[in-house]
């Protein structure tokens, strides 16, 4: 007797196995299993990161890094994403000790030093002078934090990560600082050149503009934008201990410390 003579409402298909009635929806369906779609046919990307994310990997492939942070568990969490975006292990460090340490075997191209680590002043200051050629990023800080983005610029960061920044927009600042470019987002700008503006407001009333020569003018106009002095030196077909001669002559002509400070304070003159 069949289904239907007993009068079962159920379809014949309710009697096949699971499996195979799984495996006949699908294909009339025409659409295939969801573990087999997601593997082989669209791999998942984390959300929202934007097409060409590849590029920056390639422009870090052979940077030297170095990761400060004194929180053991973001520090090795972010070593371990620049390790799978850019394929290097970053050298870690979290004190002055481990720094000076790191600093001894390795010279890097970056430094990231995370803005909740305690003394980060001190160890932006530290690496500034155990390794001049370091460029280093802040990663996390606030961009109302007015002091530590001050005192930042005056250990000369070459860029700023806002706590409110993605990691794919820290992979595109590492890769700029990598290519000898300052970057500092308009927010952290501001604050500079208001701090410069309040400086040159407590200037003696008769006091004189600084006097540049031409080649300090020139040399002025690239630090405006964000080049290197090993690109200023490519350009001007100078060499780099000139550079450097002219450099310190700008930075103490205009009365200021770093690269960043005399570019804000060339632009807030025009």
């Amino acid at each position: 007797m069949t289904a239907a003579e007993r009068g079962d409402p159920r379809p014949l298909g309710h009697l096949r196995p699971p499996t195979e009635h799984a495996a006949n929806t699908t294909a009339i369906a025409g659409v295939r299993p969801l573990r087999e779609t997601t593997e082989r046919d669209a791999p998942l990307t984390p959300v929202g990161r934007p097409a060409g994310s590849g590029q920056n990997r390639d422009r870090l492939a052979a940077a030297q890094i170095l990761l400060i942070d004194d929180c053991t568990l973001q520090r090795e969490n972010l070593a371990a994403i620049l390790a799978g975006e850019s394929g290097l292990t970053p050298a870690v460090a979290w004190d002055l000790p481990s720094v000076s340490a790191a600093l001894t075997e390795m010279t890097p191209d970056i430094v990231l030093l995370s803005m909740v680590t305690r003394d980060n002043i001190a160890l932006l200051r530290a690496v500034r002078e155990l390794c001049p050629q370091a460029r280093a990023i802040v990663v996390g800080i606030s961009e109302g934090n007015e002091t530590d983005i001050i005192a930042c610029a005056e250990s000369g960061v070459a860029g700023y990560h806002l706590r409110t920044d993605s990691l794919d927009e820290l992979l595109r600042l590492m890769s700029k600082v990598v290519d000898g470019e300052s970057a500092c987002p308009p927010k952290v700008s501001a604050i500079l050149l208001s701090r410069l503006s309040a400086l040159a407001a407590q200037r003696p009333v008769g006091s004189r503009e600084p006097v540049l020569t031409t080649r300090e003018v020139q040399i002025l106009r690239m630090l405006e934008m964000g080049l290197s002095n090993r690109d200023i030196a490519d350009r001007l077909c100078i060499t780099l201990h000139t550079v450097k001669n002219h450099v310190h002559s700008v930075l103490n002509k205009l009365g200021v410390s770093t690269r960043a400070e005399a570019a804000a304070l060339s632009r807030s003159f025009r």
